[in-house]
């Protein structure tokens, strides 16, 4: 077939503002993860093979895959919120939700605007801007809660890991975990790859437990290709070294004759 879909080690998520209160908040923070649905953006929106993400981490990255895992819980949810101050909603301040300027970005903010409003009774304010201003934005932490997505440099699960770190440039939701950062960094030591494995697995459980971000979907990689082109084989890192790609004109019995 022409259209390819494989999955790419990438995850589409929103950070949350762990300095703006209530996202100060972690019970709040579950209760808007465990508020929406993941699977109906998935399947009426992006609409393009992405797989719901009940963890950070993308599944299967050289063998680990998280054993910690989000539910989708209404009452649940709607508990937490109750808990933390906000019954039914009730007394919720309007926040900010920053993504850059995109078509693709908007129509998940409003369906996920929408969700928060029928399942939690809590109204959110859409604010899009232009890429450089919108990094600027997130960067200084002028946000509440923003749009993010994460491609994996390399072949690892730290690659996503080392991302919520106290001190990361990349951590822009002012969430910091003593027990968290540590354990990275003795993962990031361990020679053994299970001993390691382990230490990474705890520190995604602490993560899926305060939840300073909420995972939307993983991403795949979604193409067409012709049957002539041969030497293109789908990884997870969408690596394509051109050198060994190259062109094969398919007659109709079938034959195969190089260009």
């Amino acid at each position: 077939p022409f259209l390819q879909l494989h999955p790419w080690l990438g995850t589409y998520y929103y950070i949350f503002n762990t300095r703006v209160a209530p996202l100060d908040d972690m019970r709040v923070r579950r209760a808007l993860n465990m508020a929406i649905d993941r699977s109906a953006i998935v399947d009426s929106i992006t609409r393009g093979g992405q797989v719901p993400a009940f963890h950070f981490t993308p599944p299967n990255i050289a063998g680990y895959t998280s054993e910690a895992r989000l539910e989708e819980d209404l009452e649940e949810a709607r508990r937490m919120l109750a808990e933390a101050g906000f019954p039914g909603g009730n007394g919720f301040p309007v926040l900010p939700l920053l993504y850059n300027t995109s078509e693709a970005h908007r129509p998940i903010a409003e369906a996920i605007q929408d969700m928060w409003k029928r399942n939690l009774n809590i109204d959110i304010r859409l604010e899009n801007q232009e890429w450089k201003v919108y990094l600027s934005s997130r960067s200084a932490g002028e946000f509440a809660i923003a749009r993010a997505g994460w491609i994996g440099d390399y072949n690892d699960p730290n690659t996503f890991l080392d991302l919520l770190t106290t001190g990361s440039g990349n951590n822009h939701s002012g969430w910091s975990d003593e027990e968290y950062d540590s354990l990275i960094a003795r993962a990031g030591v361990k020679l053994d790859a299970a001993e390691r494995y382990q230490l990474l697995q705890r520190a995604e459980a602490i993560l899926v437990s305060e939840l300073p971000l909420m995972p939307i979907y993983f991403y795949v990689r979604t193409f067409l290709k012709h049957r002539a082109v041969r030497g293109w084989y789908p990884n997870i890192l969408d690596h394509h070294p051109y050198k060994f790609v190259h062109l094969e004109s398919v007659g109709t019995d079938n034959e195969s004759i190089s260009w």
